[in-house]
């Protein structure tokens, strides 16, 4: 298993160095990435619902042929190879948007941050940056989609009235024992649905930019898409920072870890996923 993850995160490692490189590089092979942006080329933005389609099918794949997650002695497998695929191919896009985001410049209407590149020819090479990072996103994100809603098992991540008021309001607030935790605690469910909007927002202001590039849009309408883009693109960097603030803050430390190990002893599966724990030993689980 620990074999898998490695070759899987090397692959992923090599596929984003490959893209900074193309992006960034001055060979004569590669200036057609140079001299204008991929997002011009009608081609290569239509490959990007390419890579979004191929997500999603092998994501859907992934959910017929996965075995359920079952206690093998002291361990548990709480990570399989395809929940690396979607969790670090979107994660890795996303840092990577972000960064080529913040250097071609974020505009919220009345202030902006940057931009860092400072002549329209070199805004190409972080434009074209972006455009790897977003194909690396879609992957990621629809290999999910896929896999979620084919695994039939959609309260894995929706959180339900005891997640919101009890798990998290009641555990971290109000400080309250809650110990009905799942394979995911409650505070994650309850952060799923928020960040999943979030994503949405940018993912269909960030279709009308690309489409921008393509077919001929009022400015308005292409303006108003780049504000909600960047503002909501700002909002992703501060639900992250959250999210990891509060793995380091709260001690979630072996959940966290099971996104580089694949998975978690035996006895933190009891202590802290009380629910799922019940659910492994008697087989009910569905992953």
């Amino acid at each position: 298993m620990l074999t898998k993850i490695i070759i899987t995160l090397v692959i992923l490692l090599v596929a984003t160095a490959a893209g900074v490189y193309l992006a960034y590089s001055p060979l004569d092979s590669f200036t057609a990435l140079n001299n204008a942006s991929l997002f011009d080329n009608s081609t290569a933005c239509w490959a990007l619902v390419g890579v979004a389609t191929a997500g999603l099918i092998l994501g859907a794949a992934r959910a017929f042929l996965k075995k359920k997650s079952e206690i093998q002695r002291d361990v548990v497998t709480r990570h399989g190879i395809g929940s690396f695929i979607s969790h670090w191919f979107t994660a890795f896009g996303i840092f990577a948007a972000i960064a080529s985001g913040i250097i071609m410049g974020m505009y919220f209407g009345f202030w902006a941050i940057g931009p860092f590149a400072s002549t329209s020819g070199t805004v190409i090479s972080p434009l074209n940056l972006h455009y790897f990072a977003v194909a690396l996103t879609l992957f990621g994100a629809f290999f999910f989609v896929g896999d979620y809603i084919f695994s039939r098992n959609l309260t894995l991540l929706i959180p339900n009235l005891q997640d919101i008021t009890k798990g998290f309001i009641g555990k971290y607030f109000l400080r309250r024992p809650w110990t009905r935790e799942d394979k995911y605690l409650s505070s994650q469910k309850s952060a799923f649905v928020p960040y999943i909007l979030i994503g949405l927002v940018v993912l269909v202001t960030g279709a009308v930019k690309v489409a921008a590039h393509i077919w001929p849009l009022k400015a308005s309408i292409w303006g108003w898409a780049t504000i909600a883009h960047d503002w909501f693109a700002a909002f992703t960097i501060l639900y992250t920072i959250v999210h990891v603030a509060l793995v380091v803050f709260l001690g979630h430390w072996p959940a966290f870890w099971s996104w580089f190990t694949g998975t978690m002893k035996t006895h933190e599966v009891e202590h802290e996923h009380a629910v799922w724990y019940e659910d492994l030993q008697t087989g009910t689980n569905k992953n």
